[in-house]
């Protein structure tokens, strides 16, 4: 587990034996005015309260908690929330960071288990990668609000992970705006400016902007070109009407893009055996026939290791580019004192392109976007269309809350998506290698109709007054289809090329019709919850609830068999119970909130490779026929021992393990029983309940320290912001393990190592009573290398690389504001 998170646990033991921090902090980032601790409002339940009222695991960080941990991107969120994971998840792209929570992430080809929200509605998500939205969504925000475990019942999309909302700052009564920029290491510029105008007593307008420019921390020097660069623009605009003062319409308009030199992949190694073993079975191979060839791959992961980690020599010149943009109307109308009616639309677009060098060298072993064509032609390129309407209301004196309601999304393609790319060829060099074409596109609809309610039972027995029961039910029907055309140009000589559809041993003059096919897939699912809370006194709240989630299956675009081409959806039953209280130990206010979690888990959707032996076909299945328990403990809390110093802390446990995972492998498999590249694969009733599950963390710490320097008034609000944050290992393969108990070699580097960060800002408001904001920041000031992702493909295509995190960063940042109030 590593020293440093060992004593970062001892210390922790000591703050909670002595009632000083421990728990689940709901706002690490609220500020106490003497012995009270502020509250942020929230939306988990799709109405406002407060944090400490609602009886479900949620982190909130304000606007101002962003800025102060500079949290520019999603990935900047890894580990200050209990349980949440934030990586690639095997993807050779940096842009893709890919939320998991209690170990619920994003499957192959699947929707998200963790769905990412602005301003209530679902952001478009990509199919070849699993990204969702595009850059600047965490700019000029409310709050962030990440809430875990299975959240089916009131919100858009069905998740059995949890949903992360992106509350954007709205337009208020008053003439206000700041404008800011930014200067750090690897020529880091930022800009950003906020203006606010109410145009009338009932019409108030926001328009925010924003760039971010910062050079790459991994060069290329066979292109000469940085990679890991950022360079990204967006805009927001945003519009406030009220008409009458029981109507309020709020329109958001939002656009990105961003363009960079892709990302840094490090070459690690290549599996020369099964390149022999190609060689054996593939008559026109010559990996490693002929004397010396193999010492070509040996040689080029020599020269990676002499670069180092932060440095590369691709085969491909990768680039990624992605636009977004979209629109979300809500209309919220107060029929009577008791009901309101909320209506929410959207349109949104997104589009991707992207090549990548997953083998990390001039190799030609696994490249994608390799042609000219790849600059032109979108991987992912969707529309969506979403439409909620709601009734919310109140009886019983308010001892009763409810809402209904019906929800509506629609994800298809906007055009053409086509991929162009080579894997294994044991050419030096792609010229005369065999491209692979490919085109997909994939609609995802679902319909559901939900209800919610929440009663304090002391509405009907007075003795059971500030006991709360809560119900919800939901039905949704959800329907996936897609096609996808994928075939091989195969070299014959003078320029001439045979077609090979890539998913049977077919040679065509037509690839578009003959190598296509499409795959449909209905299911539908019903999703509830029951809860009980009860509030002995205002400061102490206990809570139970059971939740029943559903993901919805999705189609597998690399599919051999007909019965392959879709995948069904995955259900889990969360169980949950923990408190939530506030309280002082002498003189000292605490808050000190926790839960416990046990996750049933059922018909887990895992990827794993397929082969059709009659007709020479290679692809990929997504299986789900697993089951497994998730369980653990969340715990936050946050402490002010005087007015000038905060102190807080969030830690989360969880264990899991598979209760069965047995399925017909048409490849061939190491289960649990071979154990060893000795022993023969296993076929029929493969089994891997021994192995562990992917993208978990067992432990998960952040601590922090914010400390206010006392000042003249006329000099300005200096503050210290100080964070640890703390991610255990992680598996990242769904058979894979590094080694078998033989101590042979089998997927080098699926298990992430344990990393700690180390980062600070240090702030001057209102510097010199001149209305500027200074902010010195740093970021992994200890300079720690720590990969973020694995391949995960020296069995399957004989290469491994790595990616890194981002180095240590720092720089200045200045924001001056005018308007509004203090």
């Amino acid at each position: 587990m590593g020293a440093e998170f060992l004593a970062c646990r001892r210390h922790a033991g000591r703050l909670l034996f002595t009632g000083v921090a421990a728990g689940a902090l709901i706002a690490p980032d609220v500020a106490l005015a003497q012995t009270a601790i502020d509250e942020i409002v929230v939306t988990a339940t799709r109405r406002e309260e407060r944090a400490q009222d609602v009886p479900i695991a949620i982190t909130a960080v304000s606007g101002e908690g962003l800025r102060e941990r500079g949290v520019t991107s999603l990935q900047d969120m890894q580990a200050s929330v209990p349980s949440l994971v934030i990586a690639p998840n095997g993807q050779a792209s940096r842009d893709v960071m890919s939320p998991s929570i209690r170990g619920q992430s994003a499957s192959f080809q699947g929707s998200p288990a963790v769905v990412v929200y602005m301003n209530e509605v679902p952001l478009p998500s990509g199919y070849t990668l699993s990204n969702q939205g595009g850059p600047g969504n965490f700019v000029d925000l409310q709050s962030v609000q990440v809430l875990s475990g299975a959240q089916g019942t009131l919100f858009g999309r069905n998740t059995t992970g949890g949903a992360i909302l992106l509350t954007p700052a709205k337009p208020t009564g008053q003439l206000e705006g700041y404008i800011g920029g930014g200067v750090g290491n690897y020529n880091m510029t930022e800009l950003e400016a906020m203006l606010n105008v109410p145009v009338t007593d009932k019409v108030s307008i926001r328009l925010v902007g924003a760039t971010r420019d910062r050079d790459g921390f991994t060069y290329d020097v066979n292109w000469r070109k940085d990679r890991d660069d950022t360079h990204w623009r967006m805009a927001r605009f945003g519009m406030m009407l009220n008409p009458t003062e029981n109507l309020q319409n709020y329109t958001m308009a939002y656009y990105g893009y961003s363009r960079t030199n892709g990302s840094g992949s490090i070459a690690k190694g290549f599996n020369t055996g099964y390149f022999q073993a190609l060689d054996s079975f593939v008559p026109s191979f010559d990996f490693c026939r002929s004397a010396g060839n193999c010492n070509y791959y040996t040689d080029l992961i020599a020269q990676a290791n002499a670069l180092g980690p932060r440095k590369t020599a691709h085969g491909v010149d990768d680039f990624a580019k992605t636009v977004t943009w979209g629109i979300t109307n809500t209309t919220d109308f107060d029929a009577t004192d008791n009901i309101k009616i909320r209506n929410i639309i959207s349109y949104a677009r997104f589009k991707s392109y992207y090549s990548n060098d997953q083998d990390g060298t001039i190799a030609p072993i696994y490249n994608t976007g390799t042609t000219i064509e790849s600059r032109r032609s979108p991987r992912d390129y969707y529309k969506l269309f979403t439409e909620e309407l709601q009734l919310q209301g109140n009886a019983l004196d308010n001892r009763l809350t409810y809402t209904v309601g019906g929800f509506y999304f629609k994800q298809s393609p906007a055009g053409l998506m086509e991929s162009f790319s080579i894997n294994v060829c044991s050419r030096k060099t792609e010229v005369g290698c065999a491209l692979g074409t490919s085109q997909v596109g994939v609609t995802n609809e679902s319909k559901a109709l939900y209800a919610q309610a929440s009663l304090d039972l002391g509405a009907l027995v007075p003795g059971l007054d500030r006991v709360r029961l809560t119900g919800g039910y939901r039905y949704t029907w959800d329907h996936v289809e897609g096609f996808t055309a994928s075939w091989s140009a195969i070299p014959i000589g003078g320029g001439a090329v045979i077609n090979l559809c890539s998913w049977k041993s077919q040679f065509t003059a037509t690839p578009l019709t003959d190598c296509r096919f499409t795959g449909n897939l209905k299911s539908s699912a019903p999703n509830w919850t029951v809860g009980i809370d009860y509030r002995p006194n205002d400061d102490l709240m206990l809570y139970a609830k059971v939740t029943k989630g559903y993901k919805a299956g999705g189609f597998n675009a690399y599919a051999v068999f007909p019965n392959t081409r879709t995948f069904g959806p995955e259900y889990l039953t969360d169980y949950e119970a923990g408190f939530k209280s506030d309280f002082e130990v002498g003189g000292i206010a605490t808050r000190l909130n926790v839960n416990g979690f046990y996750l049933d888990y059922s018909n887990i959707q895992r990827a794993a490779g397929d082969r059709n032996s009659a007709t020479g076909g290679n692809g990929a299945i997504t299986l789900s026929t697993a089951s497994a328990v998730i369980k653990g403990v969340e715990v936050e809390a946050m402490i002010r021992p005087s007015r000038e110093i905060e102190l807080g802390l969030n830690y989360s446990h969880t264990s899991s393990h598979y209760k069965s995972f047995k399925f017909d492998s048409n490849s061939g498999v190491w289960d649990c029983t071979a154990q060893s590249i000795t022993s023969p694969k296993v076929f029929a009733g493969a089994d891997m309940t021994c192995r562990p599950l992917q993208y978990l963390s067992p432990n998960i710490l952040s601590v922090y320290g914010r400390f206010t320097i006392p000042t003249a008034e006329k000099f300005g609000n200096l503050s210290l912001f100080v964070s640890y944050n703390w991610t255990d290992a992680q598996e990242t393969a769904p058979f894979s393990t590094e080694k078998f108990p033989d101590g042979t070699t089998n997927e080098p580097g699926v298990r992430l190592p344990a990393f700690g960060l180390l980062n600070a800002t240090l702030d001057w408001k209102n510097a010199l009573a001149s209305g500027l904001d200074l902010s010195l920041f740093a970021t992994n000031l200890t300079n720690k290398l720590y990969a973020i992702t694995n391949t995960g493909t020296y069995q399957t295509i004989g290469g491994w690389t790595q990616m890194y995190g981002e180095p240590r960063m720092f720089g200045l940042r200045a924001r001056y504001k005018f308007g509004g109030s203090d």
